[in-house]
């Protein structure tokens, strides 16, 4: 049964699929008020995760990570990170804890920046942009 997210996540679905080989979808869930997408694909030698969740009143989140042998490359996210709600709010962090600030991790989370808000598209602009597509023998 087609819902309010159905066209929302096929088109992910589709930009996913057009990019990254080896896809799975790990979980589509549609409700009226509510749907989870969640993906993984590879891009070269890395794999790379998608989950979005769409809420009724037009909230999103959503987290895109690329990792090489389990270690985080890149991931953006707009989660309530506690690092990313120091870097935006200062001392005044903790009366902001509950909302979501997009992000960016880099090398398995060792550092972290704060981003504009991404949508698939983006992301996928952002990977061809800063890492090439490798292969598995290096070319």
């Amino acid at each position: 049964m087609a819902t309010p997210f159905t066209e929302t996540l096929d088109q992910i679905t589709a930009q996913f699929q057009a990019t990254f080989t080896h896809i799975a979808i790990l979980r589509r869930e549609e409700r009226p008020q509510v749907a989870i997408l969640e993906m993984r694909g590879d891009y070269g030698i890395y794999q790379v995760y998608l989950r979005e969740i769409w809420r009724a009143n037009g909230s999103r989140k959503y987290a895109y990570y690329v990792l090489n042998q389990s270690k985080i490359v890149a991931g953006f996210d707009n989660a309530s990170d506690p690092r990313a709600l120091r870097l935006k709010y200062g001392k005044d962090f903790v009366h902001h804890r509950f909302e979501l600030i997009p992000h960016r991790h880099n090398e398995d989370k060792s550092a972290i920046e704060l981003t504009q808000e991404m949508d698939c598209a983006a992301f996928i602009t952002w990977l061809k942009n800063n890492l090439p597509y490798p292969s598995e023998s290096g070319e």
